[in-house]
């Protein structure tokens, strides 16, 4: 079977909804005891998707309380967005 050929199995809910992914499937997607999956109901559909830990590379910066002010003060941002910003990041006050 090719890797990215589709496959179909049938499977039974059990009585509190629970369903068995097989093994096949888990092999190919790489999923495990510890691996979180994300469910989405699309259009009658429940899409599955592991989700993997994002690599040291891959990861966002956290950035510094004096950081943040710092780029606020310098951005270039109209005062409206400038404000609107600071009351997302809980930082009313004047910069």
């Amino acid at each position: 079977m090719a890797k990215n050929e589709p496959v179909t199995k049938l499977v039974r809910p059990l009585a509190k909804g629970q369903v068995t992914i097989p093994v096949e499937f888990r092999r190919r997607l790489k999923i495990d005891a510890g691996t979180l999956l994300s469910l989405t109901l699309r259009e009658g559909t429940i899409e599955i998707v592991p989700l993997r830990p994002l690599a040291p590379e891959e990861r966002l910066r956290e950035y510094s309380d004096d950081e943040i002010e710092r780029f606020l003060r310098e951005d270039r941002l109209d005062p409206e967005t400038a404000a609107r910003v600071r009351r997302l990041l809980g930082r009313d006050g004047p910069a």
